[in-house]
């Protein structure tokens, strides 16, 4: 048998010991499994505030999460994301879940504003996770603001944040009025400067109880009774039953959804049928009010 030259099996055993040498190469640790970082766990789609969106809604699917920039038209706002407390399902309205998480949007919107919300053409909304994302972990729930009527359904466009808004003067804050009036039904309400003629004002808000909300539609007395301390505390009047004879009244109560998530403001109008003014009605007094 031939034999390999001595030569030759000295170099492949030099070889065979370097690549099994105890010392790695240089800049290396000799390990391959230390220096792998570890998988993120994956974390529920959240929601940011500062942004605008299009529309106002009650849920918002993943899918179709397209905010804007503040600075163009948009509809509502988000300016505060809250986090909601576990449960099995979202929280249906009426529930303690969607009370907490409307007082909390109202509570904040108060310091984003600059002022209270009820007391201006605006509306709070909470907007929850879909179905599926709350399934998948979501447990985030969404503050939106928007400009709205006095019935807080009509939501309008416009351009620009609200931060701050009710800190000062603005369009948006409850003044004066031009009211149109069929029977009892208002059906219009278009704010004028309280320089200009007008027959309404706004005087506050008044606190009803916590009734059903059918209950708070029917009973005209009990709103009358209500709107009419709001009234006499604003205009600086006795609170009798002269009262009837200085001044009408007319009341927005909040909506149904507003009413189920625990609000409880009801927004009082000093009114009148015939007589107009071109001046703010408050702390008048009988004077300016008298019975008539």
């Amino acid at each position: 048998m031939r034999r390999a030259p001595a030569p030759l099996v000295v170099l492949l055993v030099a070889l065979f010991a370097a690549g099994c040498s105890a010392t790695p190469p240089p800049g290396t640790d000799g390990d391959l499994t230390d220096d792998w970082a570890a998988l993120a766990t994956p974390a529920p789609f959240r929601p940011a505030a500062g942004q605008c969106h299009e529309a106002l809604a009650t849920t918002a699917p993943v899918d179709d999460y397209r905010p804007v920039d503040c600075a163009e038209l948009h509809v509502s706002e988000t300016f505060h994301v809250g986090t909601a407390a576990d449960a099995d399902v979202v929280p249906a309205p009426g529930s303690p879940g969607a009370k907490a998480a409307f007082r909390e949007c109202s509570d904040v919107a108060a310091d984003f504003l600059g002022g209270p919300w009820r007391s201006a053409r605006v509306a709070v909304q909470v907007v929850w996770p879909t179905r599926s994302g709350w399934a998948g972990g979501a447990r985030w729930f969404r503050c939106d603001v928007t400009t709205a009527d006095l019935d807080g359904q009509s939501r309008t466009s416009r351009e620009g944040s609200l931060a701050g808004e009710l800190a000062g003067p603005s369009p948006l804050h409850l003044a004066c009025f031009d009211p149109t009036v069929d029977g009892e039904t208002v059906k219009t309400m278009l704010p004028v400067t309280c320089a200009e003629p007008h027959r309404a004002e706004f005087a506050g808000l008044w606190k009803a109880p916590d009734v059903a909300y059918a209950k708070l539609e029917s009973d005209i007395d009990r709103s009358a009774t209500g709107c009419r301390s709001v009234i006499a505390r604003f205009a600086a009047l006795p609170h009798n039953d002269d009262l009837q004879y200085r001044s009408g009244w007319i009341s927005y109560n909040p909506t149904r959804t507003e009413w189920l998530s625990g609000e409880r403001r009801v927004r009082c109008f000093i009114y009148f049928a015939e007589r107009t003014f071109e001046r703010s009605l408050k702390n008048a007094g009988p004077r300016v009010l008298p019975v008539r």
